[in-house]
């Protein structure tokens, strides 16, 4: 009689082993996939420092429709995203030489596209200062005695604001409304920065729209 050396193995043990195999070989599967895509990335990145165009499409493609999505849905307006799209491609190209491959492309890719979304907030918010506060006020009637009251009520109003803003806001307030300088005229005599002055005349306006605002209501 012949014995068997070989354990007896169950059914429900033998099922469990093979979906274990399966799982194993799946994920050294996808190890090897990654690791290969890794390598046509960092080999197109190679091409794009040579300047090849054509590699830089391929290697910007897996990634367009998921830029495009996250820049539309910080800026809520398609026509928008799609420039910053253009800017973010043209600085991806440009930066391209100082890449690190210890990091992940999609990573430093994305990056890039927070950065130039911030700039491009950074931007807006200046220029929405600019325009508040170069704004010209309509032209009143100069006969009409309703108005020069209006106008000298709103001239208090203003000169009691500007007695509660703090120096710097001051400054700036009546270099720009009464010196008439530009904002980079101002940062050189005040000797600041541009947006430390914008950021000034921001909160000075600011203040002034609030108290005019209240006044109006009274």
């Amino acid at each position: 009689m012949r014995l068997s050396l070989t354990p007896a193995v169950s059914p429900v043990l033998r099922q469990k082993t093979k979906r274990y195999n399966k799982r194993t070989v799946s994920s050294l599967t996808q190890v090897n996939m990654d690791r290969t895509d890794d390598n046509i990335e960092e080999k197109l990145i190679q091409r794009c420092r040579d300047g090849d165009g054509v590699a830089f499409e391929k290697l910007i493609r897996p990634y367009r429709t998921r830029l495009m999505s996250y820049l539309v849905r910080y800026c809520n307006d398609r026509a928008f995203a799609e420039d910053l799209f253009q800017e973010v491609l043209l600085r991806v190209w440009r930066s391209l030489p100082k890449y690190n491959h210890r990091n992940r492309f999609a990573a430093w890719l994305f990056g890039i596209a927070h950065n130039i979304l911030i700039d491009a907030e950074r931007r807006r918010k200046v220029r929405e200062i600019i325009t508040y506060a170069e704004a010209v006020p309509e032209q009143r009637e100069q006969n009409d005695p309703v108005a020069e009251v209006i106008a000298g009520e709103m001239q208090e109003v203003i000169n009691r604001v500007l007695t509660t803003l703090p120096e710097n806001q001051r400054r700036v307030f009546l270099l720009r409304q009464h010196g008439e300088l530009s904002f980079r005229e101002i940062a050189a005599v005040l000797r600041q920065p541009l947006n430390t002055v914008l950021g000034h005349m921001h909160y000075a306006v600011k203040k002034m729209k609030k108290a005019l605002e209240d006044h109006e209501e009274l």
